[in-house]
């Protein structure tokens, strides 16, 4: 742990509850960006409503979609990937994670976006 200091008295001995704490943590940290987002969207209205500049958003992640009628999800790629294509859209992390969730979505291989979102944790 940071600092050297042991956590162990802090965290649940067994796995179950290990996991289940894992568990809770990602969902924090997704409402916690997702407010960060928030506040970020709000500051850029206020900016340009006072007639500043206003930057671009970051796009964070991206999902690529398929051709034909299904147009159902098929890549994960990071904001700043070199093989997105026009069908493209931005998404948030969560978006990202729980498309990931599907069997036929897979991660681009090349922006890493699979071990940057965690999805090859076990």
């Amino acid at each position: 742990m940071a600092g050297g200091r042991d956590a162990g008295w802090l965290l649940p001995p067994d796995l179950d509850r290990l996991k289940t704490l894992e568990r809770w943590c990602e969902l924090l940290l997704e409402l916690v960006r997702e407010r960060i987002g928030e506040i970020e969207t709000a500051a850029r209205i206020a900016e340009a409503a006072a007639g500043r500049p206003v930057p671009a958003p970051v796009v964070e992640w991206q999902i690529q979609y398929g051709i034909g009628a299904s147009n159902a999800p098929m890549l994960i790629h990071t904001g700043d990937c070199t093989l997105t294509s026009g069908r493209t859209r931005p998404a948030t992390r969560a978006q990202a994670v729980d498309a990931l969730r599907h069997p036929q979505v897979e991660p681009c291989g090349v922006c890493d976006a699979g071990r940057l979102l965690g999805a090859g944790d076990p």
